[in-house]
């Protein structure tokens, strides 16, 4: 047996666990451990594994409340958006159906929806009350009333709205519903509480409450099951009693969630648990894949790798997941990854005989997103994902290096680098990486990428050894006569100035704290600090110590104290969450917001997406008809910032299959699910946009004016002339931002002297030199 790193328990394969259900009837049991039939072994070595079935959702249906399976076999979801869907064929084709429950969940925000086995519904909202909400109660409710109210379909047409006493000021709702088979409905709130609700008398019987916010809820047999945080919750239904832990499952949980995320904001769950037609035996989802486990064994069975599997997907959030006859799968994914059914076949080898190493220092979303589409398309290839710092394993950047450079000398290293945090120069320096531009040019059609991204990623001599997989692009927004003149750092500099001198009290940046200044304009200074030999410029440095200097000091030359304080308790609020507060402030979208808060006059910093990024730019542009934005420029101009570099490895022995990974990360598929940063692909770029309502609402937020009031800030999604001008930016970037992240932080450690402590710029550049020096010439 092969021991698996990530639970400390026995691995076996899929194989094994067929055979053990098919012959277990014959077995009569003896030498049975946690439910392991010995005769598994008997199985042909190293043949059989669950093989996908994809099932394409319908195009328009996006939140949904999960899969509901009827007691006549047909299968449903609610779309939060657009209605009831159906599918009469096990989910391989849907027709929506108008109701008359759907049009009171519009409108609002919806938390849950679901349909029980005689199409019952369900469906918890939060927010205010429309008119078609109100006509259903025919009582008098106050018209700002706000809080959470269920609805109820039944299957003879009767609607019920029920409001279950939970208020703003607990800060608590239904977040969730579930039915059993027998058509029993449960609940679980935002606290952590989990109910079983009677509709007919319109109350809550609660069963438990969890430690945490409970994520999804599953069943086997009678025992209801929570997953937790670190945990899973077993509920006795016919005993009315909380069941001890296993700890073998909460083991495992407490690994799979590492950061205690039990439900996604978006939808769905990071992991799921279903009972199965064997007593006592539950299967476990998660992005490591599926896991079958006895209660009260001690063994985690992998039954379907997630390597091998969609499972594994960046982006694959589990809505819902089911066992069916047979030992078979069927488990809803995310919109964007659709619906798979999992069926073993005997036929198919076990692990395929070749394999392909992808690898990146951290987890790589982008990566991985190719990583499942690659091995969709080659199912006779193992791609096997690294990354370097692992989530909790006490290893240090340092030792990541040291332990991929070790692999690659010997011949031993990954096929595909995904380069970003890596010494990419000093990898081209020792003829590490593979010259991929003629890959490159030979991708056309939907394939084809942003030649002005290409051509920034060529060398002198012809060569792209590295290839961003999308990139971020740096903006300036603020009035129109005031940035039409910002088109350099310098000029910044004089702008700012001139901006104080007219207005002597209030923010210009907004912007207090001087390793956020200079990390903010050292994204679009950096390459400029290097010469052609790689060396450090000196007067490039000091030139931009000078000019930070000259902006920060007019910035805090007329900072509100008052203001201050409100950003600096904004920032601790950041920290508190888990979010770095100067990380936050490299970004357009969140920069922006103080200019119609009045913290700001000017904003600037990078967009890596439209939804919640550049829509936030565009709507602040559109309810201030004098601001606009442009192409943030410092040191050097047009650049844009890489983002999941691409290379393959010049000692790989199996150039031919990278090449064809590469092929992948790059293509319209891939591409186009990639929200790191805008893509590359010409096609999926456009899809990006495609996909969005033009011009419509993208909902709202509210801000926190300077003056302690509050202002409702609607979103909207780009039109047409703002999608062309946005375009238009993109397709005249010129350069990648590539930059050593060493180098820069001597520099933004000696500036933090110049611009705190009066230390000269002529000294702080001097100094940063030195140690650079020392630093290259190791």
């Amino acid at each position: 047996m092969q021991e698996d790193r990530m639970t400390g328990n026995k691995k076996r394969i899929g194989a094994l666990l067929l055979a053990l259900t098919v012959l277990a009837a014959g077995c009569g049991g003896q030498g049975k451990q946690d439910g392991e039939d010995p005769a598994a072994g008997s199985t042909a070595a190293g043949m059989g594994r669950y093989m996908e079935s994809v099932f394409e959702l319908p195009e328009d249906m996006n939140r949904n409340g999960g899969l509901n399976w009827l007691s006549d076999g047909d299968l449903t979801a609610i779309s939060f958006g657009e209605g009831l869907y159906r599918s009469e064929d096990e989910g391989r084709t849907w027709k929506k159906e108008e109701t008359d429950w759907f049009p009171l969940l519009q409108n609002v925000y919806c938390l849950a929806a679901v349909m029980g086995p005689d199409e019952t519904v369900a469906a918890s909202c939060s927010g205010g009350m429309s008119q078609a909400v109100r006509d259903i109660i025919k009582e008098p409710v106050e018209e700002d009333w706000e809080g959470n109210y269920c609805v109820f379909g039944m299957p003879d047409g009767e609607i019920k709205v029920v409001d279950f006493g939970f208020s703003q000021e607990d800060g608590s709702c239904i977040q969730s519903f579930v039915f059993k088979e027998d058509g029993r409905l449960f609940a679980g709130d935002m606290q952590g509480k989990i109910y079983e609700v009677d509709i007919e008398k319109e109350s809550l019987k609660e069963l438990f409450e969890a430690e945490q916010t409970a994520g999804y809820v599953g069943f086997s047999g009678e025992i209801l099951m929570a997953t937790g945080a670190d945990r899973l919750y077993l509920y006795d239904l016919e005993q009315e009693v909380l069941l001890s832990q296993d700890q073998t499952v909460d083991g495992f949980i407490s690994q799979m969630l590492p950061d205690g995320t039990v439900s996604y904001t978006g939808g769905g769950f990071p992991l799921a648990v279903t009972g199965s037609e064997e007593e006592g035996v539950i299967y476990i989802a998660c992005k490591a894949g599926m896991y079958r486990h006895v209660l009260g064994g001690s063994t985690m069975e992998q039954v379907i790798d997630g390597g091998l599997s969609a499972f594994g997907d960046a982006y694959s959030s589990i809505y819902h997941v089911k066992t069916l006859p047979g030992q078979e799968f069927m488990v809803e994914f995310g919109p964007s990854t659709g619906l798979m059914r999992y069926t073993f076949d005997e036929t198919v080898a076990s692990m395929p005989d070749k394999e392909i190493r992808i690898y990146s220092l951290e987890e790589n979303a982008a990566a991985r997103q190719a990583v499942t589409a690659y091995k969709r398309e080659h199912t006779d290839i193992y791609v096997r994902y690294e990354v370097g710092l692992e989530h909790d394993s006490g290893m240090t950047k340092e030792d990541a290096l040291k332990r991929l450079n070790t692999q690659v000398l010997a011949g031993e290293g990954p096929d595909v680098l995904i380069l970003d945090g890596l010494p990419m120069d000093t990898y081209k320096e020792k003829g590490m990486l593979k010259d991929i531009a003629p890959l490159l040019k030979g991708l056309g059609g939907e394939d084809e990428l942003f030649s002005n991204v290409v051509e920034g990623c060529t060398d002198e001599g012809g060569a792209v050894y590295a290839m961003p997989m999308c990139v971020k692009v740096p903006l300036l927004a603020g009035s129109q006569d005031v940035i039409s003149g910002m088109d350099d750092l310098e000029q910044i500099a004089d702008t700012v100035e001139r901006l104080r001198e007219e207005q002597p009290s209030g923010g210009i940046l907004g912007i207090y704290d001087a390793e956020t200044m200079l990390r903010l304009f050292g994204m679009v200074s950096a390459p400029a600090w290097t010469d052609g030999s790689g060396q450090m410029d000196v007067r490039a440095v000091e030139t931009f110590f000078t000019l930070v200097d000259r902006i920060y000091r007019a910035e805090l030359a007329g900072a509100v104290p008052a203001q201050q304080e409100r950003l600096a308790k904004e920032a601790e609020e950041m920290e508190e969450y888990g979010t770095d507060p100067v990380a936050r402030r490299m970004e357009a979208c969140n920069n922006v917001l103080y200019i119609p808060q009045k913290y700001a006059r000017i904003a600037c910093g990078y967009a890596d997406g439209i939804q919640l990024c550049l829509d936030t730019v565009t709507s602040a542009v559109n309810e201030d008809e004098t601001l606009d934005y442009r192409i943030f420029n410092g040191q050097k101009k047009n650049l844009f910032l890489p983002s999941s570099l691409v290379g393959i490895s010049a000692g790989s022995p199996r150039t031919e299959d990278a090449e064809n990974f590469v092929r992948t990360m790059f293509g319209a598929d891939v591409q186009s699910r990639v929200y790191d940063g805008y893509p590359v692909n010409k096609a999926a770029y456009q899809a990006h946009f495609d996909a969005m309502e033009e011009n419509g609402e993208n909902g709202s937020m509210i801000l926190t004016m300077d003056d302690g009031t509050e202002k409702e800030f609607t979103l909207y999604w780009p039109d047409a002339a703002q999608r062309q001008k946005f375009t238009a930016y993109v397709e005249a970037l010129k350069e990648p931002a590539l930059t050593d992240e060493y180098l820069c932080g001597l520099v933004y450690e000696a500036g933090v002297k110049v611009l705190e402590d009066g230390v000269s710029a002529e000294d702080a550049a001097a100094e940063t030199v030195k140690k650079a020096s020392l630093y290259l010439a190791e």
